[in-house]
C-alpha cells in the first residue's frame, strides 16, 4: 500500500475515533433516563404515533430550527422512552442534549437561589442544544418554580430546542400552572413552534410483564 493511502487511512481512523469519543461524551452529559434507540421504534395503530412525523423528527432538523416537541399521553404509553429516543438520535448527530425531570430541575433551582448561583444554572441549561423536560404536570409547581421555568424557557426560545413530556394534555397545562399570566407566557414559548405527539394505547409496562 502506498504511503499516501496508509496516511489517508490513519487520518480517517483518527477522525472516526474523535467523532466516537465526542458522541460518548455527549451521551454521558445527556443523562438520558433510558437508553432508547430509534431502531427499536414501533408504530402500532393503537399508539397514535405518526411514522411520517417521527421520521422527520429523527432527522433532527427541527433542533436546528429551535422548535419544540410536546409528548403527552397516559402513564406507560412511552412518553419518556420516545423523548429519550429523540435525544439519543440528537447525540448521534453530535448535538448536545440534557435530560431532566421537571421536579428535580426545579429542586436544582431552589438550591441555586439559596447559594446565589441561579444565573450560572440558567446559563448551563441554556447551552444544551436540546433540553428534555420529563414528567411535566406530575408535581404541583411552587410559585418560584413557575418563575424559574418561565425564565428558563424564555432563555431558550428562538435559540434552542426543547422536548416536554407529560401525562396531562396540553389543553390542561394552563390550569395546572394555576397562574394565568405565567401560564400564558409559558405556553406561548412552548407551543408557538411545536410538534405535538399524543400517545395512546395500553401501558407498555404491563405488556413487558
Amino acid at each position: 500500500m502506498a504511503f499516501e493511502d496508509r496516511l489517508a487511512m490513519l487520518v480517517g481512523a483518527e477522525e472516526l475515533h474523535r467523532q466516537n469519543a465526542r458522541k460518548d461524551r455527549l451521551l454521558r452529559a445527556a443523562k438520558l433516563r433510558v437508553q432508547a434507540h430509534p431502531e427499536e421504534l414501533t408504530y402500532g395503530s393503537d399508539r397514535n404515533l405518526d411514522k411520517s412525523l417521527t421520521t422527520r423528527l429523527l432527522s433532527c432538523d427541527w433542533i436546528g430550527r429551535h422548535q419544540n416537541v410536546l409528548i403527552t399521553g397516559k402513564s406507560g404509553t412511552g412518553k419518556t422512552w420516545l423523548g429519550c429516543c429523540l435525544g439519543m438520535q440528537a447525540v448521534r448527530n453530535g448535538i448536545s442534549v440534557s435530560y431532566r425531570m421537571v421536579s428535580r430541575l426545579l429542586e436544582e433551582f431552589e438550591i441555586a437561589h439559596i447559594e446565589g448561583t441561579t444565573a450560572k444554572l440558567r446559563a448551563q441549561y441554556k447551552r444544551a442544544d436540546l433540553l428534555i423536560l420529563d414528567d411535566f404536570g406530575v408535581s404541583k409547581l411552587k410559585a418560584m418554580g413557575k418563575h424559574d421555568l418561565l425564565e428558563l424557557l424564555d432563555d431558550r426560545i428562538g435559540e434552542r430546542a426543547t422536548i416536554v413530556c407529560g401525562q396531562l394534555p396540553v389543553e390542561n397545562w394552563h390550569a395546572f400552572i394555576d397562574n394565568p399570566t405565567i401560564a400564558d407566557a409559558i405556553l406561548d414559548r412552548l407551543t408557538s413552534a411545536a410538534h405535538r405527539i399524543e400517545l395512546s394505547g395500553p401501558s407498555l409496562r404491563r405488556k413487558a410483564i
